[in-house]
């Protein structure tokens, strides 16, 4: 089990990776889709950046949700930034 878990949630270079989806804007941050493969489909994974005090910001992002549907994938992964992005706007950026 602690196996599974550390796979799921790992950003190893060993992991299988795709293209990064066109960036998207909200409320002044850039959320970028990246998609990773995962067996049975696509998992959330992204970043999101903000230019602050004229240094480009960036915090990675991972979720256990999974879709066989990239497309459906890259939309949650989306909607979960701008959640991240209203929840704690640049505190995000705090452990960075």
């Amino acid at each position: 089990m602690t196996n599974f878990l550390r796979r799921l949630f790992s950003r190893s270079a060993t992991r299988e990776t795709t293209r990064a989806e066109a960036p998207v804007g909200y409320k002044g941050y850039t959320i970028t889709p990246e998609p990773e493969k995962v067996p049975g489909g696509w998992r959330v994974v992204g970043t999101i950046s903000k230019e602050i005090a004229g240094a480009r910001r960036v915090h990675q992002f991972g979720r256990a949700d999974t879709s066989p549907d990239r497309d459906a994938i890259v939309a949650l992964t989306v909607a979960k930034a701008q959640r991240i992005i209203d929840e704690q706007a640049d505190r995000i950026f705090d452990d960075a």
